[in-house]
């Protein structure tokens, strides 16, 4: 077509081009002919291109068109002018776009596995908990979102209780140990969960090293989460049950009784809502919500259930003294 195209117009002069959809057309396939479309020798003399769009249509046509119009400086401004019809696209000049090359690999973290029996039974408890939910939380989560939230969270688990088990973690480090689970999950959960337990594990392993507390540090994370997330508590999602319970850890750090009960009254208020802020459950009516548990704020109560009879609490720790330097790791995740 565009050899065509191109054959029946002058051999020189700047171009405006219109994609058009004649009606069925789904915008996956539009998207497709555009990138065509710029692969092309024509693509060099697109000033203005007006589409991918439904503009000129017919009922349930299959298909697409392709215009071309020599540009002047009377046709360029009256295509560049305002006007009032509702489907009209106004032009887009095509550039090229700027591709970065990936730092994925120098952003890797630098660790040396290290043995903390009591560090690694608090990561196999947090681990093991996701692991038993997975039908649970998929099950709640087949009401008010896509039903997968359980599978997501237990292979991020499975990841980090593969490592455990390996002596792949830096257990004798925490503000290491949190860096490289934030790591894992967003490559191995991916999707929003990933990104957003990268961000809370990533900024809690930050201020573990500035020497906070871990239920400090746990806090920095949500705070992050949040910030970047745009969610809050009351919105049907992790913060439900996460922010009053680490508001209850800062309180009392020995105490996870209360930070269990403060967590599983979180999730339990989920129940009560009829509106998502954030999430899956967003698109939902009320109806579909109102009387169904979020199965975030699940998570959450259900890994403080598995800590609260750890001995030491594991939110009292605080760097060993022992710790590895930052400049004296090696290793790769």
């Amino acid at each position: 077509m565009v050899e065509k195209l191109t054959a029946a117009l002058p051999e020189t002069g700047r171009l405006a081009v219109m994609l058009n959809n004649l009606g069925g057309v789904s915008v996956a396939e539009m998207a497709i002919l555009t990138r065509e479309l710029a692969n092309t020798p024509l693509q060099a003399r697109i000033d203005w291109l007006i589409g991918p769009a439904s503009l000129v249509t017919a009922l349930d046509m299959k298909g697409f068109s392709l215009t071309a119009i020599v540009l002047e400086e009377s046709i360029e401004k009256a295509l560049l002018s305002d006007v009032e019809t509702a489907s009209w696209q106004k032009p887009v000049q095509p550039r090229t776009i700027n591709v970065v090359p990936s730092t994925l690999d120098s952003a890797r973290v630098d660790f040396t596995p290290s043995a903390n029996p009591q560090v690694g039974d608090y990561v196999a408890q947090v681990t093991g908990a996701l692991i038993d939910l997975e039908e649970h939380l998929n099950a709640l989560d087949a009401k008010v979102g896509d039903g997968d939230t359980g599978s997501t969270f237990a292979a991020g688990a499975r990841e980090i209780a593969e490592r455990l088990e390996r002596q792949q973690l830096p257990l004798n480090d925490l503000p290491t140990l949190f860096a490289l689970i934030g790591e894992r999950l967003t490559v191995v959960m991916g999707g929003s969960s990933g990104v957003l337990m990268s961000i809370f594990f990533t900024a809690a392993g930050q201020k573990l090293g500035q020497g906070a507390s871990v239920a400090e540090a746990l806090n920095a994370g949500l705070e992050q989460m949040k910030f970047y997330g745009g969610a809050d508590e009351g919105d049907r999602t992790m913060i439900d049950a996460l922010q009053p319970a680490l508001a209850a850890l800062l309180a009392e750090p020995e105490n996870l009784q209360a930070a269990f009960a403060a967590a599983q009254a979180g999730a339990d208020r989920t129940c009560q809502s009829s509106k998502a802020g954030a999430g899956r459950a967003s698109y939902l009516n009320s109806d579909s919500l109102l009387g169904n548990m979020d199965p975030a704020p699940t998570r959450w109560r259900w890994c403080l259930r598995r800590w609260r009879n750890a001995k030491p609490s594991p939110v009292a720790l605080r760097l060993p003294g022992d710790v590895t330097p930052p400049n004296s790791r090696s290793g790769k995740a």
